[in-house]
């Protein structure tokens, strides 16, 4: 009698992989090799009679059978998690699997989660910082906190964190400086991550000011590196209040204009749309909720 179903394991390394699109980190997930995760997916693709990632130099890419058939499987692979939990009674320390943009991970997440984990301390936080944006509905992931605009496919929405651009330095920049006709230190360079490249011409547009003549632009490829620059008197940047915040509060840097500009992308807590939430990842969106709301106060 022929199967009608594929193999458990070759599901489980598929439903992995297919969440990362690396066999490199599911196979660091699964504690096997990144040649046992090929020779499953392979094994599943000849049981199947499909293809479902497309193989490249630099790593691999869902197919559309292979996007359709991650998104059928993952809700029957949670429930088959949640099932040997229940019935092991493994449910005494919980985890959650948090991906977000690695700026709020490192400026505002990150700060922030050992006062989660003082209030729910049975509860295992892990957090992939990562700028790409993962589709929920073919992950393992459990929320996501994303940049952007909805809506967002497949996902149920949460808005945190009013984000608002506003131009920056560090006290000591500003006080050897000359300020030019936009409250810039002369002479001294923007500092922009290529994330958010059109921060400058977003609070421009916004404060209705041209661009200036001659400036300088140093681009560093992670947000938390720009600030760390800023806060070393290096240059200026356009900054997000969502992540620089406190800096402005306690006087580690300082605004060159008064006027803040509402982003045009805003911050979302994401989860799978009509899915259950496991009790730790209810738990840490409404944390993070409330804790958006204390920031707000």
């Amino acid at each position: 009698m022929l199967r009608e179903t594929p193999n458990l394991d070759w599901l489980r390394v598929f439903g992995e992989t297919a969440a990362s699109e690396s066999f490199t980190i599911a196979a660091n997930r699964l504690g096997v090799t990144s040649g046992a995760v090929s020779q499953r997916i392979k094994a599943l693709e000849a049981f199947l009679r499909v293809e479902l990632f497309h193989r490249y130099p630099q790593g691999v890419k869902l197919t559309a059978a292979g996007q359709r058939y991650a998104q059928r499987i993952a809700p029957s692979l949670d429930a088959l998690t949640a099932a040997t939990r229940d019935i092991t009674g493994t449910r005494s320390v919980q985890s959650v699997r948090i991906t977000a943009l690695p700026a709020l991970a490192q400026l505002w997440l990150g700060p922030r989660l050992e006062a989660f984990h003082v209030a729910q301390s049975n509860i295992n936080v892990e957090i992939w910082a990562d700028p790409d944006v993962i589709d929920m509905r073919t992950s393992n992931f459990d929320v996501a906190i994303r940049y952007g605009r909805p809506p967002f496919a497949g996902c149920d929405v949460k808005p945190i964190l009013s984000d608002e651009l506003v131009p920056v330095a560090s006290p000591e920049l500003v006080a050897s400086a000359t300020l030019d006709d936009h409250g810039f230190p002369a002479g001294a360079a923007l500092i922009s991550d290529p994330f958010w490249e059109n921060d400058l011409s977003d609070w421009l547009t916004g404060a209705s000011l041209d661009r200036p003549k001659a400036l300088k632009v140093q681009t560093i490829s992670l947000y938390s590196m720009a600030v760390d620059a800023v806060l070393q008197g290096r240059g200026f940047m356009i900054g997000h209040t969502s992540l620089i915040g406190e800096m402005l509060n306690d006087g580690r840097l300082v605004q060159l204009a008064d006027l803040r500009v509402r982003a045009a992308k805003q911050f979302y807590v994401l989860t799978k749309a009509s899915a259950a939430l496991s009790p730790a990842a209810d738990a840490f969106v409404r944390w993070v909720v409330e804790m958006d709301s204390d920031t707000a106060r």
